[in-house]
């Protein structure tokens, strides 16, 4: 019997209904106007020394076009203190909360006895600039199996950023097909996918992993077999 091990953490979504179905594109702003209010690492991933290098704690997302902060450990419970927002500024539009709920409880994150099979809300920016030249250079079966590698990074640094060591070991199965080249910011661009992934890890309701996940990207689903 396989010897899985866990962590039961704090989670809480504030979801916003602004009246208007939000997009991708609203994710960045969406933090920004948050982030105004909430000067804390948790919220915009910058210390003293520059940015956190970890798996955000708070994420910005609009996945379902509503306006939803979502947070796991002290990024659950700094948003649960959060005072309310009565509207956003998203880029040059300020925006009137309609309707504003709180979902909060515990959540199981880590290792799995089985597989889980999620799918991409958003795209995933899985490649940093090292390796999407390895990709680059890469067909088929290594693409296949790089992408693969990074999933299974993306979950060692989620459960690092939560103090969970990871005894099991991880195994990754990847769908991904890229879907073009996002833009996170003028000026930057990066490669996203769509598509699903297999693996045995647990993650909270529509989380995100990969690059840029506080600010949209990455959201995940689970769906049955």
């Amino acid at each position: 019997m396989i010897d899985t091990v866990s962590k039961n953490i704090d989670f809480t979504i504030v979801r916003h209904d602004l009246g208007i179905r939000l997009t991708i594109a609203h994710a960045r702003w969406l933090r920004g106007a948050v982030i105004r209010r909430a000067d804390r690492p948790e919220f915009h991933q910058h210390g003293d020394d520059g940015l956190i290098h970890q798996q955000p704690l708070i994420r910005y997302d609009v996945s379902t076009g509503l306006a939803e902060l979502a947070g796991i450990a002290e990024g659950a419970l700094l948003l649960r203190s959060l005072p309310p927002f009565d509207g956003f500024t998203l880029g040059r539009e300020t925006v009137h909360v309609r309707r504003r709920e709180v979902d909060s409880g515990r959540v199981e994150i880590g290792p799995t006895a089985k597989a889980i099979r999620y799918r991409f809300l958003t795209p995933y920016l899985g490649l940093n600039q090292e390796n999407h030249r390895q990709w680059e250079r890469s067909t088929g079966d290594e693409r296949r199996r790089l992408l693969e590698r990074v999933v299974i990074g993306n979950m060692l640094s989620l459960s690092k950023s939560i103090g969970l060591h990871v005894a099991e070991r991880l195994h990754a199965e990847v769908a991904l097909r890229p879907c073009g080249l996002q833009v996170l910011k003028p000026g930057v661009e990066l490669l996203g996918f769509e598509g699903s992934i297999r693996v045995n890890y647990g993650l909270p309701l529509r989380w995100g992993i990969g690059k840029s996940s506080a600010r949209g990207f990455g959201t995940l689903i689970a769906e049955e077999d």
